[in-house]
């Protein structure tokens, strides 16, 4: 054992001399390079003084490559001022206003001792500090902590004194006069060129995939893309229409006047632009089969009953002139129908009617377009069959300036036409950002269905007030905001009230009935008043309409009817004690597995602000005796909240389990004179080998 320890300690030692050997060889070769490259930086300082960027920088495997000689004629330089070498040239990087104060900068000299105790703060100056150090003096400035701090270094060395300063300053560069030097460092230094590209044929591919532009062409025989305005605060038209991706959007329409030319001759306001003089392109495969109007294939018939794709052109086969097609008018391309058109009236109700083109009337401009969907029927890859408009028309005035349009595009089947598609916000737990589904609970008496009850979803729609522009709330309901699920929203905007056609002591009364309106967004006095209308909120995003009981109520807290102490009258106008704003607040639970929950809508209410007092006051011009056309704006609130009543899942802990240790009736034999027999003796025998064994082995142990 002794020789053992000796012949250990022996080699520990002898191990240690060679970890000295090496890390002393490492040092030393270390020291030579540092003094070779301190050697050849000196000698380069003291030979050159101009040309310090250059030379500098190079590496020093490489030689430094000689500037070209000059063609050009110089350029008229002089002196620049100069600037010491070695130097940190920012040391007051805040000062950035010649004579004057720059706030918070506290090494200003511009700033005397009264601006810097006004400062709240020191603005820090970035200081990049070399991570070879041994101590790192710039990181910690001032230290009045009552804790100690530990510097660690991860590196084998580091450096403790620094006698080469010049390394972690830039070289101080050279002014460029010629173009020539200037094209020389170019050359030398720049990662990237600007060169002109070559441009590729256009190709078309034989039919459309999801997400390719449509195309269509135009009576001029020029194509391009079928498009939707979008963008914020600017209507931008260069989105074009994907196929078979739905798409809706609004965008903001900059108008500044209203009058009968921009009413009658803005093509966005008129219906006429949106389908005329346009053709959409079934196929792209329309560009393969024409080329500069002449039949180059004989094109597959335009109406199959299989469902194959557009084979492409084996053979090039130019026909007679006679036979020259137009690219606008073929049995590829076809016109768009006139679908469905809607007007807004003057209560926000959207109502159908018929196409007319826009017309100013004092001052409104009546028909003007304020939505337009592209409804596109499509065959797969065969291309498309059906492409209809969809018009949202109504009358505008200077006070819904700038307007607010919508525009989308929506795709449908050949094989879904004539079936009841229907919209879920989940399956079935609600995803968030899908609609939240709400409708109204209604009795069918009809012979087909029975006498039951059913939600109609068309008859009332979840959302939040929102304002236009100017801050005036759009109450009707194309221009609400859907409420999501999961999303909490806010908003608030002015309603614009008068007295006129109002008494005075109706005037609060009616006023509370507006913002209601407003809040809740219904379209009719009927939903609000008729206690047998109610609406109701879908629990899951999938719940059927014919089943009531997956329909939540929505709880109101409604405020008390206005009665003669919410209303005074004075000299100023009626003072009335209203609700001016209301919470929608939305509880919802998780439900099924923890690892995929599904949330559920257990409960909606209508919770109103306090009531406050508004005062009816005119002030202006216009206020004058006996006028009561004059609008007063009130703001109003509105906000989305949605929380989460999970409850956790109910855990169990199984009862540990009973160990029942069993062994064969022969296990102790022959130290048990009868193996087969059981009971006290057996297990006191087993005890008193287990005593002996364990006293036997602790002895050995």
């Amino acid at each position: 054992m002794a020789a053992k320890g000796k012949m250990f300690l022996v080699g520990t030692r002898f191990f240690c001399v060679i970890i000295f050997i090496t890390a002393f060889t490492t040092v030393k070769a270390s020291t030579t390079v540092e003094s070779t490259t301190s050697t050849a930086n000196f000698t380069t300082a003291a030979e050159t003084t101009t040309t310090e960027a250059t030379t500098t920088t190079e590496p020093t495997t490489t030689q430094a490559p000689t500037e070209p000689p000059t063609t050009t004629p110089p350029i008229l330089t002089f002196d620049p001022s100069s600037v010491a070498a070695n130097i940190d040239l920012g040391r007051c990087w805040c000062d950035v206003t010649g004579n004057a104060c720059d706030i918070n900068c506290c090494c200003d000299t511009d700033c005397d001792q009264a601006d810097i105790t006004s400062f709240d703060r020191c603005k820090e100056s970035p200081i990049s500090v070399d991570s070879q150090y041994c101590v790192q003096e710039e990181v910690i400035l001032t230290d009045n902590s009552v804790y100690t701090s530990q510097k660690t270094q991860d590196g084998l060395f580091c450096i403790y004194k620094d006698n080469n300063q010049a390394r972690n300053y830039y070289s101080i560069p050279d002014m460029i006069n010629s173009l020539d030097t200037f094209n020389f460092y170019r050359d030398r230094y720049a990662s990237f060129t600007y060169s002109p590209t070559v441009s590729a044929d256009t190709t078309y591919a034989q039919f459309y995939k999801v997400g390719d532009p449509v195309f269509v062409v135009y009576e001029d025989l020029t194509s391009g893309y079928l498009t939707i305005p979008q963008g914020e605060p600017n209507c931008q038209s260069n989105n074009p229409v994907s196929y078979l991706v739905d798409q809706s959007f609004k965008c903001t329409r900059q108008m500044r006047t209203l009058n009968a030319n921009s009413c009658e001759n803005t093509p966005y306001l008129n219906a006429s632009s949106y389908l005329t003089s346009v053709r959409i392109v079934k196929t792209p495969y329309l560009f393969t089969w024409i080329i500069n109007g002449t039949e180059v294939t004989t094109p597959i018939p335009t109406t199959t009953t299989t469902r194959t794709t557009t084979p492409a052109p084996t053979t090039v086969t130019v026909t007679t002139s006679n036979e020259q097609r137009s690219l606008y008018n073929n049995s590829y391309t076809m016109e768009f129908e006139m679908e469905r058109v809607e007007c807004v009236d003057g209560n926000g109700l959207v109502v159908d009617c018929s196409f007319n083109a826009p017309s100013f009337n004092t001052s409104h401009c009546n028909n003007a377009v304020l939505g337009v969907e592209y409804h596109i029927t499509h065959d797969g890859s065969n291309g498309i069959t059906r492409a209809g408009v969809r018009l949202l028309l109504g009358s505008i005035q200077a006070s819904d300036l700038p307007l607010t349009q919508t525009y989308g595009s929506s795709f449908t089947s050949v094989n879904e036409v004539n079936k009841t598609i229907t919209e879920r916000s989940g399956n079935p737990g609600y995803i968030v950002g899908k609609p939240v589904r709400a409708g109204v609970l209604v009795q069918n008496s009809t012979l087909a269905l029975g006498d039951r009850y059913a939600i109609v979803e068309d008859m009332y729609n979840l959302t939040i007030i929102r304002g236009s522009a100017t801050g005036t709330c759009l109450t009707d309901s194309a221009n609400r905001e859907q409420i999501n699920f999961g999303i909490n929203m806010v908003s608030g905007c002015l309603i614009r009230f008068n007295l006129f056609n109002v008494s005075a002591d109706q005037y609060c009364s009616a006023m509370q009935d507006t913002v209601i309106d407003a809040m809740e967004g219904v379209v009719d006095t009927l939903t609000r008043d008729d206690p047998t209308i109610q609406r109701r909120v879908a629990t899951y995003g999938n719940s059927n309409p014919l089943v009531p009981g997956d329909w939540v109520q929505i709880l109101r807290n409604a405020p008390t009817p206005t009665t003669a102490q919410d209303t005074t009258v004075t000299q100023e106008g009626p003072k009335c004690t209203i609700s001016m704003g209301m919470h929608t607040e939305i509880l919802y639970a998780n439900t099924g597995a923890l690892a995929n929950p599904q949330p559920k809508i257990i409960g909606v209410s209508f919770k109103y602000e306090p009531k406050q007092d508004i005062i009816y006051t005119c002030a202006g011009t216009r206020c004058t005796a006996g006028n009561t056309d004059v609008d007063q704006s009130y703001e109003v609130r509105h906000s989305v909240t949605f929380i989460d009543a999970s409850q956790p899942a109910t855990g169990y802990v199984g009862e540990p389990p009973v160990f029942l240790a069993k062994v064969p009736y022969d296990f102790f034999y022959p130290f048990i004179s009868s193996s087969t027999r059981t009971g006290l003796s057996s297990y006191l025998y087993l005890v008193i080998f287990i005593f002996l064994c364990s006293n036997f082995l602790s002895k050995w142990l």
